[in-house]
């Protein structure tokens, strides 16, 4: 997908979450997004969020595991 089409749904995604903080669905994508535009601190912190509101979400706990290890930050670090 063309870096325009990412920049567009980033933009979408950050305007959803300012309308609705909550969304954990937009959250994640947005967290997801940014993993694969490498800025996995940025995606850390959102994982870290949607953890916050829903401590089993799976594909929260493994994209903070994802971030961590690109990261080289400690598993054991907390959430």
């Amino acid at each position: 997908m063309s870096d325009s089409f990412w920049i567009h749904r980033l933009t979408q995604l950050q305007q959803l979450l300012a309308d609705c903080p909550t969304d954990l669905m937009s959250r994640s994508e947005l967290a997801r997004l940014l993993e694969e535009l490498g800025q996995y601190e940025e995606a850390c912190s959102h994982w870290t969020a949607v953890l916050a509101a829903d401590a089993n979400n799976l594909k929260a706990r493994e994209g903070m595991s994802r971030c961590r290890t690109r990261t080289g930050r400690s598993l054991q670090s907390g959430i």
